[in-house]
């Protein structure tokens, strides 16, 4: 089965974009309930104390009128008290003003609302408060009224002759009558009223000229009117000016009333356009509030589908993907026992030929005496028992594969087996036309009990790289041991080429598996870049360690540092 994996890029950006906007739907819908809902509620609040505001002003206003009330009541009684309830009242109006004052005051909001519009129309309340004391302490003031002048009793040069009076007094009686004749007298309209009559008598003690007397008593009568209208012109002056004085103060009363009712109705007006304000933008708050919640909801589940539908078409992918790796599996493992049995196969079969290679070569030595002939015959003995050696770990391998890298310790001669392997390989590097220079500082009676074979494959993995790119130069080999209070020795070498060289970038790299640089056509075969990385393995099982020093176009150096056990009977 084939997958065709060319939109999964998008599809995951897609996933990561889906993913981002649902964290982002999440945030927004958070801010909306959490700020949005405080600023909500700082209206609901600005709103509740816009009608504590009405309340007070509606408070004002019964306030207003108690003091009409009673400043109808003075004028029409003069009575005192009605004035003093007049000014009570106005001061707790100017009270209630000073409260709806400190009340913007302490919440700037519902201030603000007030003074966006004509707030030059807004007198402040301490100016009411201030006419109504000084109002007040006018109406306290006496009016001060000249007494009354004292109307003169006028003097008559001539006094009129006073005669003897008599006065006489005559009631006519009527009869009294029964029920009957008292209607019919008041149904006929004859109705009989008793009248009382005064005679006034003057008696002169002489004649007089009556004619005269009236004349006289004409004259006295114009003196006296004449004088006392006078005096009263005086009195109705004095009068007149106190009244108007009233007036006056009436009238700075009601002034007092209207410039009241006038702020009242101007704080009133304010008040309920803030409110009216306020209402509307907690309607428009509230509206965008619940379209915010009902988008995000929406959006959510809109990136919620999505994001279901990749995951369920990853699902099925990775269904399919699996039964495909199953599949797989299962040809690998096939092919992995058929690479087994091959490799399993081939080694068992060269075990055979090496071996007879070997007893030809022991027989070839017991029949010759020529000494190079003899050490050619050593080279390649050593070399055929070292892949007959292989050939063993080979088999042992493809019998289990799990099995980790691991030391097997033989004794052996440390000295013989360098000198022998160096030996064995010289003949490969002098191919190339390469100066082979082996520097053996180690005593002849070090015997070990280490893996030989893993050591071996240190120098030829080092020595084959080396070789591979070094031509018409030179390889070295220098071995030095470094003895240690323990029973161990440290083996240190270094081999040191003039070859090609390594870059800087690749020699950070050289030790990881299959890495090969950069690739060059004078190289025939480049390996499969295992070489090095199995070496760092190795040298790790004789826990040590291993570096390489390189500068590109002058050589190579590679060297490594292993710890051997010295053999206890030595």
């Amino acid at each position: 089965m084939k997958f065709h994996y060319q939109h999964r890029k998008r599809i995951h950006y897609t996933l990561i974009a889906s993913i981002v906007l649902i964290q982002l739907i999440i945030l927004v819908f958070f801010y909306n309930e959490y700020f949005n809902e405080r600023k909500l509620e700082a209206i609901e609040t600005q709103i509740q104390e816009s009608k504590e505001l009405q309340l007070l002003t509606g408070s004002a206003q019964k306030e207003l009128s108690l003091a009409q009330s009673n400043l109808q009541k003075y004028v029409s009684t003069q009575n005192k008290s009605y004035l003093e309830e007049y000014f009570q009242s106005l001061r707790n109006l100017s009270n209630n003003i000073d409260s709806i004052e400190n009340s913007e005051n302490l919440h700037s909001s519902s201030k603000s609302g007030l003074q966006k519009k004509d707030s030059k129309d807004l007198q402040h309340p301490n100016n009411l408060e201030e006419l109504i004391d000084s109002t007040y302490l006018v109406s306290q003031q006496k009016i001060v009224i000249k007494d009354p002048p004292k109307i003169k009793e006028i003097e008559l040069k001539e006094q009129p002759i006073i005669p003897e009076v008599e006065v006489h007094h005559i009631s006519d009686s009527v009869n009294k009558k029964k029920l009957f004749p008292r209607l019919k007298d008041a149904i006929t309209g004859n109705v009989d009223v008793k009248r009382d009559t005064t005679i006034i008598i003057a008696k002169f003690q002489k004649e007089i000229d009556t004619a005269h007397v009236k004349l006289e008593i004409d004259s006295t009568l114009n003196v006296v009117n004449t004088h006392y209208q006078k005096e009263f012109e005086k009195f109705k002056t004095q009068i007149n000016l106190a009244d108007q004085q009233n007036k006056n103060l009436h009238k700075v009363y009601i002034n007092l009333i209207e410039h009241s009712n006038n702020l009242m109705r101007i704080y009133e007006g304010k008040v309920e356009d803030h409110n009216n304000d306020l209402e509307e933008q907690y309607s428009i708050q509230n509206s965008l509030n619940e379209k915010i919640r009902k988008f995000t909801v929406l959006g959510l589940m809109i990136a919620m589908l999505i994001v279901l539908g990749i995951l369920i078409y990853y699902t099925k992918l990775t269904f399919q993907v699996e039964k495909a790796l199953k599949e797989a599996n299962v040809k690998v493992e096939q092919n992995l026992n058929f690479k087994n049995r091959i490799l399993g196969m081939l080694s068992h079969e060269v075990r055979g030929p090496l071996k007879i290679i070997n007893i030809f070569i022991q027989r070839i030595q017991k029949r010759t005496d020529d000494q190079k002939i003899i050490d050619y015959l050593k080279s390649i003995e050593f070399t055929n028992n070292s892949l007959l050696i292989q050939a063993n770990q080979i088999l042992d391998y493809t019998k289990n594969q799990e099995k980790p890298l691991e030391l097997h310790p033989k004794t052996f001669e440390l000295k013989n087996e360098i000198q022998s392997l160096l030996t064995m390989f010289r003949p490969y590097i002098e191919s190339r036309n390469n100066e082979f220079i082996c520097d053996i500082n180690i005593k002849e009676d070090y015997v070990v009990n280490s893996d030989n074979i893993k050591i071996h494959q240190l120098f030829i993995n080092i020595l084959g790289n080396a070789n591979k790119f070094t031509e018409n130069g030179q390889i070295r080999v220098v071995c030095e041991i470094k003895e240690l209070p323990t029973q161990q020795i440290q083996l240190n070498v270094s081999i040191i080429d003039t070859g090609i060289g390594i870059s800087q970038h690749d020699l950070k790299k050289i030790f990881e598996p299959y890495y090969q640089g950069i690739l060059l056509d004078e190289i025939e075969n480049f390996g499969a870049g295992l070489g090095l990385s199995l070496c760092k393995e190795i040298v790790q099982l004789f826990n040590g360690t291993i570096y390489a020093e390189s500068e590109l176009n002058k050589g190579t150096k590679v060297s490594f540092e292993i710890f051997l056990d010295l053999q206890h009977d030595n």
